[in-house]
């Protein structure tokens, strides 16, 4: 009899021992599935946009005599992209494109008589939700309107302009009109 108490003894200890590293394999691949990430959706695109804590894409300028000198994404999601104006002339409006996408900045559509938006050797910070931006794509200042009437850059974009402008001209006339 005194035989077998070692070997049952011994059958006890190797059976907890077996039990200890089931239930920690068990608890440790619960724990792991717990952790683990969910697969993104194909339907999320939200990683496809860029976030306010992203870099902004290369942005450049096709306009002799415009630099970009700053361009980052603010706390509020907002692009901002500084440039200065080295020309001798007033500019009135300006284009940025992005991709397929282009941006306006022109005192013209809102007025007849459009107030300066850049003087001679100034800056200015062109700003754009970076939600509206899209991912991935070099952005450029592609377009230049200036107060003396001449335009430079990208002829699609200026049509765009000239016709906002008119669209917008139309509006105004219609307003005053049914104003009694």
């Amino acid at each position: 009899m005194k035989s077998s108490k070692p070997a049952l003894r011994t059958l006890l200890v190797s059976l907890a021992i077996l039990a200890f590293i089931v239930f920690g394999a068990a608890v440790g691949a619960r724990k792991w599935r717990f952790y683990r990430v969910a697969p993104q959706s194909p339907k999320d695109n939200s990683k496809q946009q860029l976030q306010p804590t992203d870099v902004l894409p290369p942005v450049t300028s096709e306009i002799k005599g415009l630099d970009v000198i700053s361009a980052f994404i603010d706390a509020d999601g907002m692009a901002n992209i500084t440039i200065i104006n080295k020309t001798r002339k007033t500019i009135i409006g300006i284009g940025l494109a992005a991709g397929n996408r282009t941006f306006t900045d022109d005192t013209a559509m809102s007025q007849d008589n459009p107030k300066p938006l850049i003087l001679p050797n100034e800056s200015y910070t062109f700003k754009e939700a970076v939600s509206n931006l899209p991912p991935n794509k070099p952005l450029r200042i592609s377009v230049v309107l200036y107060d003396d009437g001449s335009e430079e850059g990208d002829a699609t974009q200026r049509k765009y302009i000239h016709d906002e402008r008119d669209r917008q001209k139309e509006n105004r006339l219609r307003q005053a009109k049914e104003k009694p």
